[in-house]
């Protein structure tokens, strides 16, 4: 696809990047802190997120205000059916459980636009997925135990909400034949080593400030190097309606 990076890139870079020229309307499933949907502010006149974390949509709205962050899940959205230019569900598919994904792509499937572009990331199920530490209450519920004794810490989502990576078959089977696939990037190697450096650090503090942030850096761009399916770490789709 044309202006899409092939040599590493942030995943919000590149998700951003692949918004045609001249559309509209954006919806973002999912959009956390708003930080992809900023990209595109002043290039796309409406742009709207959703999400269920209220603390992330109040920093949201606090730093973007000429977006539109709505409270609201995914799989039950409070718009008319064609309604957005490109939707974007960006390494979201992960945390909404087993029974709530098809609903989930449903939605963004009514709200899209005919012809419109639909732009899909997530963790991939490659090699080293089982390495993913942000998976280890899901793959590892005895050793995510111990560490909620240890720490405390009570996780917001049941031991089965993971952080499950998918094959490009499943997600095809989501799609159920409404989308046409027009690009896949298989990306990401050392995205597990790096996560567990970052999210260890963040617990202890070992490294500098500036090693932390570099790093993190790092990891950003990091995850979006071509790989293949084997390798990768990361699946980067767009999509368009049928």
């Amino acid at each position: 696809m044309n202006g899409l990076a092939i040599g590493g890139g942030d995943r919000c870079d590149w998700v951003a990047q692949a918004i045609d020229p001249g559309i509209d309307s954006v919806l973002d499933i999912g959009c956390g802190y708003g930080w992809t949907l900023a990209r595109l502010a002043g290039k796309v006149p409406e742009l709207v997120g959703v999400d269920l974390d209220e603390e992330a949509l109040a920093s949201a709205r606090a730093h973007y205000q000429g977006i539109r962050f709505v409270l609201q899940t995914g799989a039950d959205l409070p718009f008319e059916a064609e309604a957005f230019g490109a939707v974007i569900f960006s390494d979201v598919i992960e945390h909404v459980g087993e029974a709530n994904k098809q609903a989930v792509i449903d939605e963004a499937w009514r709200v899209l636009k005919p012809g419109g572009r639909f732009i899909f990331t997530a963790p991939y199920a490659g090699l080293f997925a089982w390495a993913d530490p942000m998976d280890v209450k899901r793959r590892f519920p005895w050793i995510y135990r111990l560490y909620m004794r240890w720490t405390f810490y009570t996780p917001s989502t049941g031991m089965d909400v993971g952080h499950k990576h998918v094959s490009l078959r499943e997600v095809e089977t989501l799609f159920a034949d409404r989308f046409v696939i027009e690009q896949v990037h298989y990306c990401g190697l050392f995205m597990p080593v790096l996560a567990w450096i970052l999210s260890i650090d963040n617990r202890v503090r070992i490294l500098p400030r500036r090693w932390h942030d570099q790093l993190g850096r790092f990891q950003g761009w990091e995850s979006g190097v071509p790989y293949g399916p084997l390798l990768s770490y990361n699946i980067r789709i767009t999509a368009r309606k049928k």
